[in-house]
């Protein structure tokens, strides 16, 4: 979904699921500084939710979301959309946590413990084609 922008230009939908409101506040702020729509939850099914109904370009899903984990929620969003573009973040930045993305579909996976740099890079990089 791409909304509008003060300035009339359309910009590109990220649905963040964080279970940390403090963090998810500055990743959301960061993100929106590098022109992204953004909306927050910090529950498994409500990010799956917002990312079907606002058919966002792209989510970023931390592994220990409310209700359900961000992997459950991965697997179950990309059997249903298998194009959804998902980051997902995790306190486990170790190649297991690498082979369990990429087993429950995700786009990329990223330790929570290297900063937002590494997850903006892989957002910006994935998810080209929806910024230009």
């Amino acid at each position: 979904m791409e909304t509008h922008g003060t300035n009339g230009v359309s910009l590109p939908c990220l649905v963040l699921a964080h279970p940390n409101q403090e963090a998810a506040a500055r990743m959301a702020r960061a993100f929106r500084r590098l022109g992204w729509d953004v909306y927050s939850t910090r529950s498994g099914p409500e990010a799956r939710r917002l990312i079907l109904m606002l058919d966002a370009d792209a989510a970023i899903l931390h592994a220990d979301l409310c209700e359900e984990s961000g992997w459950l929620t991965c697997d179950k969003l990309t059997r249903e959309q298998p194009l959804a573009r998902v980051i997902l973040v995790s306190d486990e930045g170790s190649q297991r946590g690498e082979e369990f993305a990429v087993f429950v579909g995700a786009s990329a996976h990223v330790g929570s413990a290297e900063g937002l740099t590494p997850l903006i890079e892989e957002l910006m990089g994935t998810t080209a084609s929806a910024v230009g």
